[in-house]
């Protein structure tokens, strides 16, 4: 009976072949080689890794095997290198490596999901694999010969798609929270050097993005903005949330209090984290809410 062949060339480096022949060995850990070391052999002349079996049954299932190893090694292997070459091209070759290896780690959290089973495995990265193994299996199948990087290039061009989606959102992400840093940090600042204009304000937060504003002796701050509440058509606008906290933290810069006193009973909410940034030691959590 005639042998199948296959070879795979990963055009990379004689390293990233070596791992792949493990990974393909690994996976066929009940079948031998020449050596009794498994089916797949990394060639010393040109660096690609070859099979040759008589399969008599489950060809398909030897071919859908491989396809889930490919992908794999390329989820593994050559997705972080895409990322970079990407983010180099995109943001910039003079960023801060450290920053760029951030980006990546989250681009790749982003195409994982951050849903991990009980052995920490990726419920994301799984799916991913299997999905991107169909195509290599299919391939396989019919030809004894795939060329990694152009299989990738013309063949698996979904793919390529969600990994630079991966890469623009971290991108974006990351540039998000640099701006709202140096905004936050320009706040502060402001804060620091104003002048006190009034001795303390009491805020009281009922929950959401619903405030009111109280100076020391507990009279509404002033008449014209003591009160952060959506109205009934504010509520049917779906009123910008991120449009209430900016008139709330601008009303308190106005004011410049010495101390700010914030009542609610949930201090974790992301615009009371926000006052608390900004004002620092001025600030003060108040778990009691005075009627």
């Amino acid at each position: 009976m005639k042998k199948d062949e296959w070879t795979i060339d990963t055009g990379a480096r004689r390293d990233s072949s070596e791992r792949l022949a493990a990974m393909l060995n690994q996976s066929f850990a009940g079948l031998s080689g020449s050596r009794g070391e498994g089916p797949w052999e990394l060639s010393p002349e040109d660096g690609r890794v070859r099979c040759s079996l008589t399969i008599e049954k489950g060809r398909e299932d030897f071919c859908g095997k491989t396809g889930i190893v490919l992908a794999e090694f390329i989820v593994s292997e050559r997705e972080p290198i895409l990322l970079r070459q990407w983010m180099n091209k995109n943001y910039g070759t003079r960023s801060d490596p450290v920053e760029i290896d951030v980006m990546i780690s989250e681009a790749i959290g982003l195409l994982d999901g951050d849903t991990a089973g009980d052995d920490g495995s990726f419920y994301g990265r799984a799916r991913r694999i299997k999905r991107w193994g169909q195509p290599f299996a299919a391939f396989l199948k019919e030809n004894g010969f795939i060329h990694l990087e152009g299989f990738l290039r013309f063949r698996l061009k979904e793919y390529l798609t969600e990994v630079k989606e991966a890469a623009e959102t971290a991108v974006e992400e990351r540039m998000m929270d640099r701006q709202y840093k140096e905004f936050m940090s320009l706040l502060q600042s402001m804060v620091e050097w104003q002048e006190v204009r009034v001795q303390a304000v009491h805020v009281l937060h009922s929950g959401g993005h619903a405030f009111k504003l109280f100076d020391e002796k507990m009279q509404p701050l002033d008449k014209e903005a003591w009160m952060f509440e959506k109205t009934p058509d504010e509520e049917k606008r779906g009123h910008d949330e991120q449009e209430e906290e900016s008139l709330l933290v601008s009303r308190l810069l106005a004011a410049s209090p010495r101390q700010l006193y914030i009542h609610t009973h949930d201090p974790e909410a992301q615009v009371i984290r926000t006052l608390m940034g900004i004002f620092g030691e001025r600030a003060a959590i108040c778990p009691d809410m005075p009627t």
